[in-house]
């Protein structure tokens, strides 16, 4: 029973760190990033006691996770860092990351608690995505409206469309399931869905619309070949088409394809990073100082600060250097192995496409996110919620834990006194 609690209590506390990071996130500041952070960081506190055995040590996805935060330890240690206090703010941004997947793993292997996680984060999304289908009609709303710090807010929460983009892609497979799961609410869960896509489209965010136009047909293909509830499916995907109309006005997708050159001034920022990891290939400028290191190698000057490489790929390589990049590489592969049969986690990918030219990884209304949805994917039985079969133990990796559920108290037999009755 104290191991379920410790789960409940793991789950709640990550669900609503997730909550709070993604209300923070129009901020677009690293600062803003601590709060949420220190959350993730005390729901870690609340792990029970494991015991380790020999597959613990060989496989554990969150150990690979955590060499990014150790790096920018040793790099400060050494001095290799350009910029000492922004290495300090993202050795605890990666270390809550790290904290919160591994944190996933375990709150989410319940079947019921991943349902939860899923309704919490399909609820949320559907919400910002009426929000946003409104904004053009009727202006900024929620906290970005509130402070000039956020010109760009989009969907109330979001410092701008494509952030609220890369969010979306993880939400949309999450809701789209739910409506193949729940034949009552299907069909207010697919319009949910098809509101998700079409305001991405009414976003403008060029990638975030291609992006969602072909997650949307591989999740229709998935959902086609199971043959579930393909009448609420249809009626999704007409109220998509009708709320994608709206995105062929001025600012619109597809007025925002016509330009000339998609890659403007990120095409700079593309040859400053390759330059910073030729310059340090293997210590790196700096766990989070890109900000600093940049100005050496900058090719424009715009009169604006160029914090991020846009680009999650190129900027940990080079502020970690290529190794850790390719240990980076290594955690990605090891999570798309383990993906097969999640329709539910189809965003995990489609956001690591889409941080090959924007910054989702590095803003942590997003981050929190997708590393929350990773670890309940990595997570041991993910497919059913069943138990393992050594002595109905959880398996994580080796790592053996309760269930999250508490089954019936065993209550011993009484035995026979001894001797004559």
């Amino acid at each position: 029973m104290r191991a379920a609690n410790h789960s409940n209590r793991r789950a709640y506390l990550l669900l609503a760190a997730c909550a709070i990071s993604t209300s923070l996130a129009w901020m677009g500041s690293p600062r803003s990033d601590l709060a949420p952070a220190m959350i993730f960081l005390a729901s870690g506190m609340l792990l029970p006691p494991v015991r380790m055995d020999p597959e613990a040590r060989q496989s554990g996805a969150a150990w690979i996770l955590l060499a990014i935060p150790m790096w920018g330890v040793l790099q400060l240690t050494l001095g290799w860092s350009a910029y000492s206090q922004a290495t300090i703010r993202g050795i605890t941004y990666w270390t809550a990351l790290a904290v919160a997947f591994a944190g996933a793993a375990l709150a989410f292997q319940d079947r019921y608690a991943r349902h939860l996680l899923l309704r919490v984060l399909g609820i949320l999304a559907s919400i910002l995505a009426w929000m946003a289908i409104l904004q053009p009609y009727v202006g900024r709303l929620g906290v970005g409206a509130l402070t000039s710090a956020a010109p760009d807010a989009y969907a109330a929460t979001f410092s701008n469309r494509n952030m609220y983009a890369c969010f979306a892609e993880l939400a949309l497979p999450a809701v789209v399931w739910l409506g193949t799961r729940d034949a009552k609410t299907s069909w207010l869960w697919l319009c949910n869905a098809a509101a998700i896509a079409g305001s991405v489209l009414i976003s403008g965010s060029r990638a975030g619309g291609v992006l969602i136009l072909l997650e949307s047909l591989i999740l229709a293909g998935i959902c086609l070949r199971g043959r579930q509830r393909l009448i609420p499916i249809a009626v999704g995907a007409i109220v998509a088409a009708a709320v994608a109309l709206a995105a062929t006005g001025e600012g619109g997708f597809t007025a925002r394809l016509q330009y000339e050159d998609p890659l403007v001034l990120r095409r700079d920022i593309y040859r400053s990073g390759i330059e910073m990891i030729s310059a340090h290939p293997l210590t790196g400028t700096g766990l989070g100082a890109f900000v600093a290191a940049y100005p050496a190698h900058a090719h424009f000057d715009n009169s604006r600060l160029v914090d991020l490489a846009h680009n999650d790929w190129l900027q940990i390589a080079a502020e970690c250097g290529v190794p850790i990049a390719m240990v980076w590489a290594g955690f990605t592969i090891l999570l798309l192995a383990r993906l097969r049969g999640q329709m539910w986690a189809v965003g995990l990918p489609v956001v690591l496409a889409h941080a090959l030219v924007d910054f989702p990884l590095h803003r942590i209304g997003v981050a929190a996110w997708w590393m929350v949805l990773a670890g309940a994917a990595l997570s041991p039985r993910h497919g059913d919620g069943r138990r393992s079969d050594r002595g109905g133990r959880w398996s994580l990796a080796g790592i053996k834990l309760p269930s999250m559920r508490a089954g019936p108290k065993q209550v011993p037999e009484p035995i026979a006194p001894s001797g004559r009755s």
